[in-house]
């Protein structure tokens, strides 16, 4: 099958980390056979190979042609842009006018407001970061809407994919446009080859996380630093990540006086680099205010390691209380710790939710789910 994937962004040399869980789909969908051409909205034009898939960047009326021999699209953050050399809609207007069958990715950026979701995200004393929600939350999400209706509304052959069903019952309630009969859900794939399950009991003492740097906001490092302040002396927390507020995280761990006990990791992690990280530590914090799957924490569980997260957006639909992990009331730090603290020193209840971890990853493990992309059914209503 000829693919044609279509998203804003794709690793390449110079950035390897960007929308690095497309290119991984990618590779699968070699794999298994068929063509796969990607193509990113650029105001210069650009072309390579990457592990065997062939990426385009260029402007979009020059991208168009690539999609008349497509047997099917997958469309990942493709946004509406203020320049019309780069702007999504000239896609999707043909898309639409041609009927291509199309999976339409929904991963939250096109479904979700800044104000509504992540209004921690805004730095009032940035006004870059002010702008920024400006444009997302009173022009980006407005085009999206009504691209999402005419998706919706047209006979074209579609399916709209989220992760979780969390994800899906967000992206109706905010846009309004019930994309139900036309969704299907199916989780990111974990390569479940690369997180081998190893016994991480030994190392019951050392905690992980791997989030982007931004103090608050979704990522919630701050509630990594407070579980570090409320853990005893000899367990040890690392956090790895890249982000804006590097020295800030620095500098409260500092204030927090556990500089002996957290390690700031400032760098971002290649795919192959994670596993090897995970072997390091004995406990995953899945800290979290939004998330509609938690990538970075099913991957920790494929690996064996025992997740603590929050009752809250998709967590749930991931890890089963008490079964294949362990999960607190939403930002309840007390409860939290103490879940933390449980796990560290109950060796049955540790192990026990390690390896139900593992079984459960294996049944989105990415073959499996990318098999379902591939297979899903595509009839115009």
């Amino acid at each position: 099958m000829n693919l044609v994937i279509l998203t804003g962004r794709y690793p390449s040399q110079s950035s390897p980390y960007s929308h690095m869980f497309v290119h991984t789909r990618s590779k699968q969908y070699v794999a298994q056979g068929h063509r796969v051409t990607v193509l990113v909205p650029s105001e210069s034009s650009q072309s390579y190979n990457i592990d065997g898939v062939t990426v385009v960047l260029g402007p979009v009326n020059e991208l168009v042609k690539y999609l008349l021999d497509a047997e099917r699209i997958m469309i990942h953050l493709l946004l509406h842009r203020f320049s019309k050399t780069i702007d999504a809609g000239v896609l999707y207007r043909f898309i639409l006018d041609n009927k291509i069958p199309t999976l339409f990715f929904i991963h939250g950026v096109e479904a979700q407001t800044i104000w509504s979701d992540r209004r921690d995200d805004i730095s009032w004393r940035s006004p870059k970061s002010i702008a920024r929600w400006l444009y997302r939350d009173y022009y980006l999400i407005k085009r999206m809407i009504n691209t999402l209706a005419e998706f919706v509304e047209s006979d074209i052959p579609v399916k709209f994919i989220t992760p979780s069903k969390w994800m899906l019952n967000e992206a109706i309630k905010n846009t309004g446009v019930d994309l139900s009969k036309k969704s299907l859900v199916i989780a990111n794939g974990i390569d479940t080859t690369n997180f081998n399950f190893t016994d991480r009991w030994a190392d019951r003492d050392k905690l992980l996380s791997i989030r982007p740097l931004t103090y608050r906001g979704k990522y919630a490092v701050d509630l990594v630093l407070e579980t570090a302040k409320r853990m005893p002396p000899n367990i040890q927390t690392d956090l790895y990540g890249m982000g804006p507020d590097e020295e800030k995280i620095k500098d409260i761990a500092k204030s927090l006086n556990i500089t002996d006990r957290f390690t700031l990791n400032s760098r971002f992690l290649q795919p192959i680099e994670i596993p090897k990280v995970h072997q390091k530590a004995g406990i995953y914090l899945g800290v979290t205010r939004m998330d509609a799957q938690g990538v970075s924490m099913c991957e920790a569980m494929s690996s064996g390691l025992p997740t603590v997260s929050f009752s809250t957006c998709a967590i749930p639909e991931f890890i089963e209380h008490n079964k294949t992990g362990l999960m607190a009331k939403p930002y309840d730090m007390d409860e939290y710790s103490a879940l933390v603290s449980e796990l560290a020193e109950n060796r049955s209840l540790f192990e026990k939710l390690a390896i139900n971890a593992h079984k459960s990853m294996v049944d989105i493990d990415i073959v499996k789910t990318s098999t379902q992309e591939l297979t899903a059914k595509l009839e115009a209503d």
